[in-house]
């Protein structure tokens, strides 16, 4: 297994400039990344911050970590946090079935390297915390799984179909025979195969919900790096959040006013706000009787859900916040609130979409007397198994080219085996119609004038004709170079899927089934978390 390195590309232009050029946006955030003084910076404001409920959390992380498998550097993280010795590297993500894609994976080794760096350089405890992304309620995001293959991914899902917005911590592991028995079909009989599917039987017969399913399966994978996983769902974990959801009920709408200021902001610097501000939004959502997340509105002194059919005072609400927490939810504004507020967060590790909608919240932050963490951007990878290696040898494909469409790249090839120039013969058809054309018209003009209007339409038909005849002899090229035109397309099936980036697409369980559990410490060993360069990752 080796590994090159080629300039990152973010499609979105403000987590492109945060990556290439962050003196362009650092009044939208508290901490530049790349500068060491900015994270002895931020150790110091969290040194002056309230270590309030930390035994208290502590002890829960730990029972619900060792219900998910976790080993002894795990546990002893935990402890590090207890007695208020440890800084936290945290990212996050919903809990996609198998981990859903490959990012995830890559996001918790960004949180790991980071803290081990920094533990180094700080000269202090630095742990990696995990946060399940149990609130989120979209299980048409996180209930399928793309797996790569020769013709492009292919999908397989869970039966179960959505019922309501259900959070997915809350949300029971349907029947999984199909997705296994997909699974099985599509993955040749080689490596961890048949241990990988007898682990996934057995992780979902013992999991309650898709969330704990979920970090079963991910402590699993990574039982020696000392990832703490955290499920903000957890009752008890609510409770030590009431204050800050009774405050968000108290303060309305300032919060939402806060988000707005934000969206305007990136407006007048030409970005696009990937959080769009809801008119008098409350940015909790409220557990209704069927379980289902229902989001608030606030209107003058009183608060209602989206339909108007329930009805609160602002008092009762924020009553109601610290008698029972768990009825409660944050949505994407208040949940980094929710995490900073529990933690002591030194770094966020962030894909580009997270830096996006963080961008926005800086003045959220501070509205709870919070400063946003430093936010680092997550590991860029793409993997090449050996056969795809081998075709890009063949053709000499720019390794940039992995992480883009390889389309104007098929389209140069095709010129270039172009023995004919089937271009330059058509063009200089055309060149020689339309002077031949010209030079008949002029005559025919002396006939009459109005042959002028016809002449142009008659050369108009010839020339779609020669066009049509052109693209035929195109169609000829591309079949005799149609191994090239495969292999070649197969190359894009494999690093960039449905065009877009592999990690966004594919999942981690093709590739550990084939190439051995050992391939994610291997990966791990490879990164340099300190180079924000897309890594393509050659497997062996």
């Amino acid at each position: 297994m080796h590994i090159e390195l080629v300039d990152s590309y973010y499609s979105q232009p403000l987590a492109r400039t945060y990556l290439c050029d962050f003196s362009q946006v650092k009044h939208f955030f508290e901490y530049d990344p790349k500068q060491w003084l900015e994270y002895e910076r931020r150790c110091r404001y969290l040194e002056k911050k309230p270590k309030k409920h930390l035994t208290e959390l502590a002890g829960i992380l730990k029972e619900f970590n060792l219900a998910l498998g976790c080993g002894e550097s795990t546990l002893h993280n935990i402890d590090l946090l207890k007695q208020g010795q440890a800084l936290t590297i945290v990212t996050g993500q919903q809990p996609g079935i198998l981990t859903g894609p490959l990012y995830t994976i890559y996001k918790a080794m960004g949180a790991v390297g980071l803290a081990q760096k920094l533990s180094v350089e700080l000269k202090r405890h630095v742990i990696p915390v995990f946060w399940i992304g149990a609130d989120d309620h979209d299980y048409e995001e996180i209930n399928h799984i793309y797996i790569p293959t020769s013709k492009g991914p292919k999908k397989i899902a869970l039966v179960k179909e959505a019922q309501g917005r259900v959070s997915v911590g809350n949300m029971p592991v349907p029947d999984i025979n199909l997705l296994v028995q997909e699974l099985e079909e599509l993955l040749p009989p080689i490596g961890w195969k048949a241990e990988g599917i007898n682990f996934i039987q057995q992780t979902a017969h013992q999991s309650t919900n898709l969330a704990e399913w979920f970090g079963k399966i991910m402590t699993f994978l990574f039982k020696d790096f000392g990832l703490v996983f955290i499920n903000p769902v957890l009752p008890k974990i609510r409770n030590i959040s009431a204050g800050l959801f009774n405050e968000a009920v108290t303060t309305a709408p300032e919060v939402n006013q806060q988000l707005q200021n934000g969206c305007h902001q990136i407006l007048a610097c030409g970005y696009s706000p990937q959080v769009q501000s809801e008119k008098n939004k409350l940015h909790l959502f409220l557990y209704n009787e069927h379980g289902c997340r229902e989001a608030l509105f606030y209107h003058g002194t009183s608060i209602t859900n989206k339909e108007n059919t329930k009805t609160w005072t602002k008092d009762q609400l924020a009553l109601l916040c610290l008698t029972n927490p768990e009825l409660f939810s944050p949505d994407v504004v208040l949940r980094p609130i929710v995490q900073e507020d529990l933690l002591p967060v030194l770094a966020y590790v962030a894909g580009p979409g997270e830096i996006n909608y963080l961008a926005l919240f800086k003045e959220v932050f501070r509205h709870f007397h919070m400063k946003m963490p430093i936010i680092f951007p997550r590991p860029n990878i793409t993997l090449i198994e050996p056969l795809m290696e081998k075709l890009i040898k063949k053709y000499n494909i720019p390794l940039e080219y992995l992480s883009i469409s390889l389309e104007n790249f098929l389209e140069n090839h095709l010129r270039k085996t172009d023995e004919l120039g089937i271009d330059k013969i058509f063009d200089n058809f055309r060149s020689l119609l339309k002077q031949k054309h010209g030079e008949i018209l002029r005559e025919l003009l002396t006939l009459d004038p109005n042959l002028k209007g016809y002449g142009k339409d008659n050369l108009g038909r010839l020339l779609k004709r020669v066009n049509s005849f052109q693209e035929k002899a195109m169609q000829y090229h591309r079949k005799n170079n149609q191994i090239a035109i495969q292999q070649i397309q197969k190359i894009q099936h494999m690093t960039y899927p449905m065009g877009q980036w592999q990690e966004r697409t594919y999942n981690i369980f093709p590739y550990a089934m084939k190439y051995g559990l050992q391939m994610i410490k291997s990966i791990y060993n490879l990164l340099d978390i300190m180079d924000t360069r897309h890594k393509i990752i050659f497997l062996d």
